[in-house]
């Protein structure tokens, strides 16, 4: 013999369950969770091989200082990476070939490249307007002219120190 549910005001009620069920977890809170139980922390916002081989091939082999994934409030976007100079800062983009339509006109770019070409608009507006010099480096120059990177690197970030050690000196003068 099986239990009908209880009428309540004429309606039928569904049985009450015996076992607790548990809050659903938040997106967020499933990531915090990964992090926590994965051996090496892993960054919120992805990390790609090209990076990765970036900085050991020519961040840490110039010494610089740096951080992966530098967050610009005002547009809710990461850059890939920022080096820290005695001037400042300096922020750096790795851009894939195919991911950021190297050689493509605005036309013959799919959604994604478009989308992609739309937000380092906006990432090269934000440099600019914050007087953070920006550095863009192509995966195929990485891979094919790893010397020539390397030296553009080295005058670059050494001309910004440069700039930004001017213009401190400029404001203290006034």
């Amino acid at each position: 013999m099986t239990l009908q549910p209880a009428k309540k005001n004429g309606a039928f009620q569904k049985p009450r369950s015996k076992t607790v069920r548990k809050r659903k977890l938040t997106t967020s809170e499933i990531i915090k969770k990964n992090i926590e139980k994965s051996k090496k922390p892993h960054p919120l916002y992805g990390t790609s091989k090209l990076e990765t081989r970036f900085a050991k091939q020519f961040l840490d082999k110039l010494g610089f200082e740096y951080k992966r994934q530098y967050y610009a409030r005002d547009i809710k976007r990461y850059y890939d990476f920022c080096v820290y100079t005695d001037g400042g800062i300096v922020l750096i983009e790795v851009d894939g070939v195919y991911f950021h339509g190297k050689g493509l006109v605005h036309e013959e770019k799919n959604a994604m490249q478009k989308k992609n070409e739309y937000v380092d608009n906006i990432k090269n507006e934000w440099a600019r307007m914050h007087g953070v010099p920006l550095i863009r480096v192509w995966e195929d120059d990485i891979n094919d002219r790893p010397s020539e990177v390397m030296k553009m690197l080295r005058e670059k970030i050494g001309v910004a120190e440069k700039k930004l050690i001017i213009q401190e000196n400029k404001k203290k003068r006034h």
